[in-house]
């Protein structure tokens, strides 16, 4: 009897165990997300639709926040689930192109 419940104990120990392992086996996000590029085709309330520029048959289409700051045409980098303007990916405001005030 005693021998049952052990042989029990140490199967159930082991389906933990290896149940445990494929936990642990699998894949973390990483902290630096992958940005891709790509086109806006159309904009429907919140949902763009993006052309990816690199293989012009991929397009997908989701909703994101801010679709209202984006016209179709423009370029944009997907970042997880956020659109940035592919000017300002790098984090830098873009400044207007002002002429500097001539001096006499």
């Amino acid at each position: 009897m005693k021998l049952g419940i052990l042989m029990q104990t140490v199967l159930c120990c082991i389906s933990l165990l290896g149940l445990s392992m494929t936990c642990m086996a699998t894949e973390t996000p990483n902290a630096a997300q992958k940005q891709e590029e790509a086109i806006v085709v159309r904009i429907e309330h919140n949902d763009v639709t993006l052309q990816a520029v690199g293989d012009k048959s991929r397009t997908i289409t989701a909703p994101f926040s801010n679709a209202a700051e984006f016209k179709v045409g423009d370029k944009v980098v997907i970042i997880g689930n956020t659109l940035r303007s592919s000017e300002n990916a790098s984090g830098d405001k873009a400044q207007p192109n002002d002429p500097a005030p001539e001096t006499k």
